[in-house]
């Protein structure tokens, strides 16, 4: 059996975007600790609430904290 996650993009409004993409990148260490296999980083930008327009940067953040577990962007271009 293989278990993942998907990391969607929302956040309070009222919470520092620094301090929540930081958290966020410790979830996929946490999850890289618990042997999960893979993440997958939601895409959106709006209201202030949904702050990652890049997924491909976010993950390569998480990439160089991370050791085995796969990422993935969970985002579909048209």
């Amino acid at each position: 059996m293989q278990f993942g996650a998907f990391l969607g993009p929302d956040h309070q409004l009222n919470e520092n975007p620094t301090l929540a993409l930081s958290r966020d990148l410790e979830l996929i260490q946490l999850l890289d600790d618990l042997d999960y296999d893979e993440v997958w980083v939601g895409e959106h930008h709006s209201g202030g609430f949904k702050i990652i327009p890049g997924p491909e940067i976010f993950i390569a953040a998480a990439a160089e904290r991370t050791l085995r577990i796969r990422l993935g962007t969970g985002a579909k271009s048209f």
